[in-house]
């Protein structure tokens, strides 16, 4: 196996990994600033017709641009009421 970083800055992690003749882009952040971030807009009260909703890692926007539902606001609904990302979510209540 071979990894060839590209990139890394901002928390974000970039390299190819060929393996098998077969490469792969393989990207990891830290997300650790992103989910304190949630928390103190969590603290917030924010009115019912303006609320941030959530806050999405780059990782995740770029997985959904890869999979091709980036620009579709009912996966964005279903992935962000999922309960493993909750904790991306600014407040308590279904999006």
């Amino acid at each position: 196996m071979k990894r060839t970083l590209i990139s890394h800055k901002d928390n974000l992690r970039s390299e190819f990994v060929t393996e098998d003749e077969k490469m792969v882009m393989h990207t990891v952040q830290d997300v650790s600033k992103t989910l304190n971030y949630v928390k103190q807009l969590e603290e917030q009260k924010p009115g019912k017709d303006l609320r941030h909703v959530a806050e999405v890692p780059l990782v995740i926007y770029e997985k959904a641009k890869l999979e091709g539902w980036a620009d579709d606001p009912k996966a964005w609904k279903k992935w962000l009421n999922a309960p493993e990302n909750k904790p991306f979510r600014t407040w308590k209540g279904k999006v």
